[in-house]
Parts: structure tokens; sequence; C-alpha cells
């Protein structure tokens, strides 16, 4: 278990810092994130939070981390709509 991580299917719940259906590859994985709502997630093995929290990117060549660990309250937007 990841400490302050929220967990959906025994996945890892990550959130992408826009609401936009982002591609990521790192490596050979793919990840193409489930926007609903107005809420990008991405719902991963605990072995790949490491990669994707440390994954740079960012518009007009900016280098910040995108990924955080998503919050009970972002996850239930995501699946109801309600905020």
């Amino acid at each position: 278990m990841i400490s302050g991580a929220v967990y959906k299917d025994n996945k890892v719940v990550l959130r992408f810092h826009q609401p936009i259906p982002k591609y990521v590859k790192i490596g050979t994985t793919e990840y193409i994130c489930d926007v609903r709502y107005g809420v990008s997630l991405l719902f991963v093995e605990e072995t790949e939070v490491p990669a994707l929290l440390g994954h740079l990117g960012g518009c007009c060549g900016g280098q910040k981390k995108v990924f955080s660990l998503c919050s009970d309250h972002a996850l239930r937007v995501w699946e109801t709509g309600n905020r």
C-alpha cells in the first residue's frame, strides 16, 4: 500500500493536472488518462507509481511534475459528477 494513495479495483489512482485525455509513454508502457466531469485520472499498479509521479511535462517546454496522487474527492467527482 502506498501511503496517502486512493485505490480503486486494486489500482492506484493518479490525477493528471489538466482535464484532458493525456497520452504518456514511459519506457515501453503507454498510458492514456480517462477524463470524466473535468477530472483526468489514471489507474495503475503500485510499481508504476514512482515513474508517473516523477514524470515531467507541461506546455511550451515546461518541466514540472504533472501527475499526483488522487484525492477521495476527485475520484468521487470523476465517478459521479457531483462536486
